[in-house]
């Protein structure tokens, strides 16, 4: 029979990293990240408390908290503006308002800033592929 610690460690140490691994831009990094550092630590402590060759559970523990505290962030953030992070406020239908500007992540006010800049003016708004993305 072939000894699986060193796998189980390998994937222990994986899921250490995913959760260790936040964009720096990503909104509430501060927030998030010391979360996951300290659901990565207790993860860590309780694996190094235990046999080895029993470790694997906290690894499917960690990817599951990593899981669902993503889908929570996307959540929130769903309900914000991607560029200023205000809320989306749907009865200010003002043009250089907080509504949600037609199907974008961004609010009105945003849009309305965003054409305010000269030749070079270039942000999340005019160029989503340099800041890695777009309207989703």
């Amino acid at each position: 029979m072939q000894d699986r610690t060193p796998d189980a460690v390998r994937d222990l140490l994986a899921v250490v990293l995913d959760a260790l691994t936040l964009p720096y831009d990503t909104p509430d990094y501060s927030r998030r990240i010391l979360d996951r550092a300290a659901e990565a630590r207790t993860v860590a402590v309780a694996a190094l408390a235990e046999n080895p060759a029993d470790i694997g559970w906290n690894v499917d523990y960690l990817r599951s908290k990593l899981a669902a505290e993503q889908a929570d962030a996307e959540r929130r953030d769903n309900g914000r503006c991607r560029r200023c992070l205000r809320p989306f406020d749907a009865d200010d239908t003002r043009f250089d308002g907080h509504a949600r500007h037609a199907d974008t992540p961004w609010c009105r006010s945003c849009v309305d800033n965003c054409h305010d800049g000269g030749a070079e003016h270039v942000c999340m708004i005019c160029n989503p592929a340099r800041y890695g993305g777009g309207a989703q």
